[in-house]
């Protein structure tokens, strides 16, 4: 990586101006639009990487784009069924937005009869803006234990601990899918005889390209348009807890570090 480092890949803003060989130049400027940039006031992009925002849809909620789609990917590979027994592990931004998706497709959450979904994380505030977004439990995860076992796992708290817990609460013949990045950090498992004798699936989790099974019937322009979908269906900018100028991104960095707030967005007005 190069100094200084450009940050960020989820930047909405209005086009100004664009290139004499851009085709649809006037129906673009002045559109509010999205694109995998960096942080940034303002920003040159090639035509292709722009994504025009549906009408309907606000800059707050759209800005929210990449993480849904990561949420959609999660749930797609979790192939939840009708009357299964989910568990989310971290209630970070992503582990959210998959609850609001799941929750969206399970009928009648409070009695289990049609499946549940259970969260889990450390941190209060987390676990309270879980249980509006749709859980069926919110818990810390010292209840895990108890709260299983489940049919689907899903770990995205970046806490390997987490994936041991997961493991271990998901049922024989269950699935374990893993969207967190660990980084470079060893992380040791139990995979004794229990996990080698349970037919458990542990599968990884990634949005950058559509998985093979799903290549025929996917493609991630159809992926991007039911992000779209989602975006407007689930108005995430409700997660915004504070919004700072990107000059105020190290105290941004530091609050969502010691888990102080849940989103933080930068603006440039």
């Amino acid at each position: 990586m190069k100094y200084p480092l450009a940050y960020g890949y989820s930047l909405v803003g209005i086009v100004t101006r664009c290139a004499d060989d851009v085709a649809d130049a006037d129906d673009i400027i002045g559109k509010m639009v999205f694109t995998f940039s960096p942080h940034s006031s303002h920003v040159i992009v090639d035509r292709n990487s722009v994504q025009l925002v549906p009408e309907g849809i606000r800059a707050e909620d759209a800005i929210f784009m990449p993480s849904v789609e990561t949420a959609l990917s999660l749930t797609h590979d979790a192939n939840v069924r009708v009357g299964e027994n989910i568990a989310v592990y971290g209630q970070g931004l992503i582990g959210l937005l998959v609850n609001a998706i799941l929750s969206r497709q399970q009928m009648n959450l409070s009695s289990g009869n049609f499946g549940s979904i259970t969260v889990f994380d450390t941190i209060g505030d987390r676990l309270a803006m879980a249980s509006t977004m749709g859980a069926s439990q919110a818990l810390m995860p010292v209840e895990a234990s108890k709260a299983g076992p489940f049919d689907v796992a899903i770990e995205v708290s970046g806490n390997f601990r987490a994936l041991q817990s997961a493991i271990d609460s998901t049922r024989n013949g269950g699935r374990v899918i893993v969207g967190s990045w660990y980084g470079n950090a060893e992380s040791p498992l139990k995979l004794g005889i229990d996990f080698h004798r349970s037919h458990k699936t542990i599968k990884t989790s990634q949005v950058s390209t559509i998985p093979a099974e799903l290549s025929t019937l996917w493609s991630k322009d159809r992926r991007f348009a039911l992000t779209w979908d989602l975006v407007h269906l689930l108005k995430p900018s409700t997660l915004i807890s504070k919004k700072l100028t990107l000059g105020e991104a190290q105290e941004a960095y530091e609050l969502l570090d010691k888990g102080n707030e849940i989103v933080v967005v930068f603006t440039y007005e």
